[in-house]
């Protein structure tokens, strides 16, 4: 589906293993992880979440959270939007480890209590005593743009109110494990992880920091099919890559596609992020980042994982 209406990022925060990038972070500080498994460089917590709550955070709560707040300051969202494609992986694999141990005996029912998919946004929620629209989408690698869609819908039935969507992703040992076994890491690449949340309003205003113009998600066999789906992007939203534009791409061959690339930057933005199924909420911090440090006045955003695909094209304001 694809989606075009007034959409502006407010604030943003991402955390990768590239380090935080947030509104007045330089791109050039983030740093480049070497090939392999890459966790995320994670900021000092202290000023955004209670040590006694921390402290019983996994990874992926603890940076979704510090993400979250700090895109909203003080500020309570009208709705919170999150996407994640594989959930809280270190939990499940602690309880898969327990039935096993325990021989299904005894078994701690946290995870099922919280839900290990559901966790960040509903402690994103009760942190900020939040109690509008709460949705999690497990889309696979479309998860983030589920959950962008969702935000949008609700902008458009109510236009006043501000909201959060974001995503994260955590990779484990065993994942990471499991996927290079299955061909989606090879020789060089990095395997990513990270938490990416925005704010969003349907109107622009003092602290804007780019807008949204459309965005889409679509499944592709190959990259002549991405090619013919860019084309009608750009015709159905009657928009244009011209010379002074950026280009993101975050999909192993694309970069070689001249039906694509030609003429314009093009950036791999998985050498900051790594590979993961969300990394396109990185690719967009990373493109409003670059908007305001007005390296381009549009950037577009081309994210793949599979056969999943993501377009989203950003102008500065």
């Amino acid at each position: 589906m694809s989606i075009q209406m007034k959409m502006y990022i407010n604030h943003f925060c991402s955390i990768s293993p590239a380090g935080m990038l947030v509104p007045g972070v330089p791109v050039a500080t983030l740093q480049q992880p070497g090939p392999g498994k890459a966790a995320c460089a994670e900021p000092d917590y202290k000023e955004l979440i209670p040590p006694m709550q921390l402290r019983r955070m996994t990874k992926p709560v603890r940076t979704g959270i510090a993400a979250a707040k700090h895109c909203l300051g003080t500020e309570i969202p009208g709705s919170i939007h999150v996407g994640t494609t594989y959930g809280m992986l270190q939990d499940s694999e602690q309880f898969l480890q327990k039935m096993i141990d325990q021989e299904e005996q005894m078994l701690n029912p946290t995870a099922f209590i919280q839900s290990t998919h559901n966790t960040v946004s509903g402690q994103i929620a009760l942190s900020l005593a939040c109690t509008g629209h709460n949705m999690t989408y497990v889309h696979k690698a479309h998860s983030f743009e589920s959950a962008m869609m969702d935000a949008a819908m609700m902008l458009a039935a109510q236009p006043g109110e501000m909201v959060l969507a974001g995503a994260v992703d955590e990779c484990t040992d065993t994942s990471y494990t499991i996927l290079e076994r299955f061909g989606k890491y090879k020789t060089g690449d990095i395997a990513g992880e990270g938490a990416a949340f925005f704010t969003l309003s349907a109107h622009a205003g003092a602290d804007s920091s780019a807008w949204l113009r459309a965005f889409d998600m679509f499944v592709a066999d190959d990259d002549a099919a991405v090619a013919a789906q860019l084309a009608r992007f750009q015709e159905q939203h009657q928009l244009a890559i011209n010379h002074n534009d950026i280009l993101l791409i975050n999909a192993p061959g694309l970069k070689n596609a001249p039906d694509i690339c030609s003429g314009i930057e093009t950036i791999d933005y998985r050498r900051y992020c790594g590979a993961y199924p969300t990394a396109s909420s990185f690719g967009l911090a990373l493109a409003t980042a670059l908007l305001n440090e007005k390296r381009t006045g549009r950037c577009w955003i081309l994210s793949g994982w599979g056969d999943h695909y993501s377009i989203f094209c950003l102008d500065s304001l």
